[in-house]
């Protein structure tokens, strides 16, 4: 994924982080709609980039990939099955980690025995790379 779409979608996320912060503190119901909306659409502008088709360029050694582990400035990444995935706008991988894993290296068998391989969770993952 290359850095200016990598900043779109941030910046989508930081938007809706936003707006989801601001419908929590306001009493009106009719605000809050407005803010349920404007999270709406900024979902599906999301949606929309980050399924448009990407060229998977970069191939990624081991060592390589363990630089991207989610702490300091660097973006999360993971591996499963050979295609290495960008983590770092997925709220449950926060600071590079997930239920005891981390970020940064090759987590097919990890990933098979939890999600019983299951394709669906990794469709919402921008693909960085592959393996080699």
């Amino acid at each position: 994924m290359d850095i200016e779409k990598r900043n779109k979608l941030y910046e989508i996320q930081r938007k809706i982080d936003f707006y989801a912060e601001a419908m929590m503190n306001i009493p009106c119901p009719y605000v809050k709609n407005y803010y349920a909306r404007l999270i709406k659409d900024e979902t599906d502008t999301f949606g929309k980039l980050f399924n448009e088709r990407m060229d998977i360029q970069k191939q990624f050694t081991i060592e390589e990939l363990s630089k991207y582990d989610g702490t300091g400035n660097n973006p999360a990444y993971a591996a499963v099955n050979g295609i290495v995935y960008d983590l770092s706008l997925s709220g449950a991988w926060g600071g590079g980690t997930h239920y005891g894993l981390y970020a940064g290296k090759d987590l097919t068998s990890e990933f098979k025995r939890c999600h019983n391989n299951s394709e669906s969770v990794l469709k919402s993952l921008p693909k960085v790379g592959i393996l080699k």
